[in-house]
């Protein structure tokens, strides 16, 4: 349409102001797209860590420090006293190392975390393979300044894409079980 009209208007058969109205028009669509995509994204990321949690209530717990690594999963309980104002930190190295924004999909919680019930208020999510090169580099920051991350390489069959890095502490899930207490992700 934004097409037609501006033909529309380089022939003079419509005001600037009709094609004006129709820039706006399309410009508000691009954003509406471009939010449905971000959501789409946090929602199969938020999927992939539920799919994943009984992979991680599996593994044993990590030392401070620890880190493990496995097909599927790359563990880092660091030793440093992670909040999300920490963030601007890891945007800064990521901006200066890549010369783009980190591609945070979920800082701290949101709708999608309340809807799967995981309190993720103290962590971030970012749209990185872990096995990619910025991916590789950022985990390695991370593990340089002792920052805890959970890493998920892959798709879960049938449920999610969402390869990513989870900054932070495990997300846990607020809904308490039958002896009343909150289930968590391993560190």
């Amino acid at each position: 349409e934004y097409q037609r009209r501006r033909e529309f208007y380089s022939q003079g058969l419509i005001s600037r102001l009709e094609l004006n109205q129709v820039e706006r028009a399309l410009a508000e669509a691009i954003v509406r797209v471009e939010e449905d995509k971000r959501w789409l994204t946090e929602s199969e990321i938020a999927m992939t860590e539920v799919t994943m949690r009984d992979e991680l209530l599996r593994l044993p717990d990590l030392a401070r420090g620890g880190y493990s690594e496995s097909g599927t999963l790359v563990r880092f309980n660091g030793e440093a006293s992670w909040t999300l104002a920490d963030a601007t930190k890891i945007q800064k190295f990521f901006q200066q190392t890549f010369g783009r924004g980190l591609p945070i999909t979920a800082f701290g919680q949101t709708a999608t975390h309340d809807r799967l019930r995981f309190d993720h208020r103290n962590a971030l999510d970012v749209a990185l393979h872990p096995d990619s090169n910025e991916g590789r580099s950022l985990l390695a920051y991370l593990r340089q300044v002792g920052i805890p991350f959970i890493a998920f390489r892959g798709a879960v069959p049938g449920a999610a894409t969402g390869a990513h890095i989870h900054i932070g502490n495990p997300s846990m899930r607020t809904v308490v079980n039958a002896d009343h207490q909150q289930q968590c992700c391993k560190r």
